[in-house]
């Protein structure tokens, strides 16, 4: 990457993202998006998929699956999921995100049953530390290029590309939704970072349990196991028909 670090203050929000003074500095090289993380491209600029680029991505992460580590799993999967923490230091990205898929299923879970259960309640943290070796956050003009600016609070994940991985480092790009202040529209911002090792801790089963008890548990289980093949329940419609589903199976 040739965005550097040179100096990151600790910094702890809670609730929406993440803002830390940073020096950074980049060389007279232009860098493009479509060049460095092209999966993530269009979300910036105008242009089709490359099925291509797309297989050959899903081979490097299949490959490399054991280094991702739990990450692997959740890979295109966070998409939606809002920031309830982020931590920036010298050697560590950390991120809590509100895992959104879970989110709305326990939201039909809520609606079918009638239950007093404040929206606001239903939050499902899962945790991502990045050891991190270099990290920079970014602007992306409407022809790919990329511009480095200092870290900002940022509020929705959107999508992730693993760049590249060798022996010593994981080199990943995410996408993020700033929103907009006052008068400001929000914004797309490009996360590029080189890593060590990726820790991923999941707290959804704890916090469904804080919510729901035992009383549900066997709808969660059936979610978890259908989410767990791929299948898509980001969107509520497909919650509800996951929902109907278990419970012609329970009525059989």
């Amino acid at each position: 990457m040739v965005c550097r670090i040179l100096e990151v203050k600790k910094l702890h929000i809670e609730r929406i993202g993440s803002k830390a003074m940073t020096t950074t500095t980049n060389d007279n090289m232009t860098r493009n998006i479509q060049e460095i993380a092209p999966l993530l491209a269009d979300h910036f600029v105008n242009i089709e998929s490359d099925s291509t680029t797309f297989e050959e991505n899903s081979k490097l992460v299949a490959d490399n699956a054991q280094r991702l580590g739990l990450y692997h799993k959740y890979l295109g999967l966070l998409h939606d999921s809002w920031f309830i923490k982020t931590d920036i230091t010298a050697d560590k990205f950390s991120i809590t995100l509100n895992d959104f898929t879970v989110h709305v299923f326990s939201d039909v879970i809520v609606d079918k049953k009638k239950l007093k259960i404040d929206h606001n309640r239903l939050v499902f943290p899962v945790q991502i530390d990045f050891v991190t070796t270099n990290l920079t956050f970014n602007t992306v003009d409407e022809d790919g290029n990329i511009q480095c600016i200092e870290p900002t609070t940022i509020n929705e994940y959107l999508y992730e590309q693993i760049i590249s991985i060798d022996n010593d480092k994981i080199e990943i790009g995410l996408v993020v939704w700033k929103e907009g202040i006052d008068d400001k529209p929000g914004q797309h911002i490009l996360i590029l970072m080189s890593i060590k090792s990726i820790i991923l801790t999941e707290f959804q089963d704890n916090a469904w349990t804080e919510i729901f008890g035992k009383a549900y548990d066997n709808y969660y289980k059936y979610f978890r196991t259908q989410r767990d093949t791929g299948r898509y329940l980001s969107d509520q419609l497909n919650c509800y028909e996951l929902y109907n589903e278990y419970e012609g199976q329970l009525n059989r």
